[in-house]
């Protein structure tokens, strides 16, 4: 379907990575996708092409750990295998493609990442100089107590006896399916987009202190406490300052990384089979 100095990226595997960055992304790909999924493919055999010639190593145990976390989402071997006749992969070509994945992971670590530093200086500099980027709404702090759809009137029971003066962490951890019971039922802090809907409004419409009229939600029927709320303002810099530095270092690789295959693409024979291509184009 498309050869990369000879490299070929198969229709297979293209619809492999079509299929992945479908799932991930959860949407239908578009026209503009499927055209950046080519795209990916070609700057991927162009640095797997020169890591070959670099002699870039992947560890079998690497490999091996990739693969079994996959295994992990399936009850058996079976069902693995099974899921993967039906998706028309195989195992031998799944191994493959996490071999090259890995590869490619080695090589840009070692190439890109390695030599790229961001200082303290650096970090604040950006932080005084882009403080709407840090803006944060108000915050809740809330605990809660899940019970099943079934379970309704328990949960009216339960939600009176607190409203009477008993202790809502006692009652979570006796009661609640959610594993925050184990901890008094306590969510932290939350912004709000953070929760389903019918959650988040229950939270945000009720005070610090107080309890929220019962909810049910996907999950189940919910009493919801409110213990604390911050206010809309910034993340302090400390709060942030390491997810800050490496947003800018990856920002700087991906920089390096553009650079870098713009110059092999300059000197690659890239051959596109663009009927295929635009047959993968949605209707």
């Amino acid at each position: 379907m498309i050869k990369v100095n000879g490299y070929e990226i198969t229709e297979k595997e293209f619809d492999m990575a079509c299929a992945e960055k479908s799932y991930s992304e959860r949407k239908k790909l578009n026209k503009d996708d499927i055209n950046m999924v080519a795209e990916m493919l070609i700057e991927a055999s162009l640095m797997l092409e020169v890591a070959d010639n670099e002699k870039v190593e992947v560890k079998d145990s690497d490999a091996e750990e990739m693969l079994q976390n996959v295994r992990k989402n399936f009850k058996s071997e079976d069902e693995f295998l099974d899921a993967l006749q039906k998706s028309g992969d195989n195992l031998e070509d799944m191994t493959k493609r996490i071999e090259r994945n890995l590869k490619l992971r080695n090589f840009v670590n070692a190439r890109f990442f390695a030599d790229t530093k961001v200082s303290d200086e650096d970090v604040e500099k950006y932080y005084e100089q882009y403080p709407e980027h840090f803006k944060k709404g108000k915050e809740v702090k809330a605990s809660h107590i899940l019970f099943n759809e079934a379970d309704k009137d328990k949960a009216l029971e339960v939600h009176d006896l607190i409203l009477k003066g008993e202790d809502f962490a006692a009652h979570a951890e006796k009661h609640s399916i959610c594993p925050s019971g184990k901890n008094g039922g306590d969510l932290g802090f939350f912004e709000k987009g953070k929760m389903v809907p019918e959650f988040e409004k229950a939270a945000f419409d009720t005070p610090v202190g107080e309890l929220a009229d019962i909810i049910k939600t996907q999950f189940g029927y919910h009493i919801i406490k409110i213990t604390d709320m911050k206010p809309e303002g910034n993340h302090e810099l400390a709060d942030i300052k390491e997810q800050l530095r490496q947003g800018m270092v990856n920002s700087v690789v991906n920089h390096k990384i553009r650079d870098f295959v713009s110059t092999l693409k300059e000197k690659a024979d890239i051959q596109i089979d663009k009927s295929m291509l635009e047959s993968k184009f949605p209707e």
